[in-house]
């Protein structure tokens, strides 16, 4: 005779069979999520949703002061045109025309004072001044224009070039834009010359004789001389 305690068909054991099957896997899983919900608890981390960082607008002084988008640009862009013609007041530019004119005429003047106006060197020694910060070419514009209209005699060995004459290669026009490119070039800065300036320094120097060039200890002295 058969065990009724081990008849497979038996009911109670059936039960107890598919019970096992289901109790089992559901309490592995609740115990995987209290040991999880543990673990980030004791980790510190937050599982709720954060709120959003405070901002500058948040505190006090932020929600009393007023946007930047709505005060500085706005207040850069209307006193920046101020300024700039309070630093620079209009007519000082020299005329972009003379400008152009005298950089092409200042090729031939190239040849000794140098493409960058300091003076071509010649071994130890330079072709010509410096035009640069010079104080005869900043200074009254007659000085320079007799300078270019008569030359500078040649009296000794500081410089190895010489000075010469230029006013047959050069109309009114460029001799003033010349005058005006060399005087705010290089970081120099004066006054344009015109070429009205140019013409009635032509006609009024005409008279000196110095085939040879000016001397330079003369040049203020012939100047007065044509006031």
């Amino acid at each position: 005779m058969s065990d009724p305690t081990n008849d497979p068909k038996n009911p109670v054991l059936a039960f107890i069979g598919t019970a096992f099957l289901f109790i089992v896997p559901a309490a592995l899983i609740v115990m995987l999520g209290v040991v999880g919900f543990a673990f980030l608890g004791g980790s510190g981390l937050d599982v709720k949703e954060e709120a959003p960082p405070a901002t500058l607008a948040s505190s006090p002084a932020a929600q009393a002061a007023p946007p930047a988008a709505e005060t500085a640009p706005a207040a850069s862009e209307e006193t920046a045109p101020a300024e700039t013609a309070a630093a620079t007041p209009a007519g000082d530019a020299p005329p972009a025309e003379l400008m152009e004119i005298g950089k092409a005429s200042y090729a031939m003047c190239a040849a000794c004072h140098g493409a960058d106006g300091k003076g071509l060197k010649a071994g130890p020694m330079l072709m010509a001044p410096s035009l640069v910060g010079s104080e005869i070419l900043l200074g009254d514009p007659d000085a320079a224009l007799l300078i270019v209209l008569k030359g500078i005699a040649k009296e000794n060995m500081d410089y190895m070039g010489m000075m010469a004459s230029l006013a047959a290669g050069l109309n009114d026009e460029k001799l003033a834009g010349v005058l005006t490119y060399t005087r705010n070039e290089w970081g120099n800065s004066a006054p344009a010359i015109t070429v009205e300036q140019a013409a009635a320094a032509r006609a009024k120097f005409a008279d000196v004789n110095a085939p040879a060039g000016v001397k330079r200890a003369e040049i203020q002295a012939i100047v007065d001389a044509h006031k």
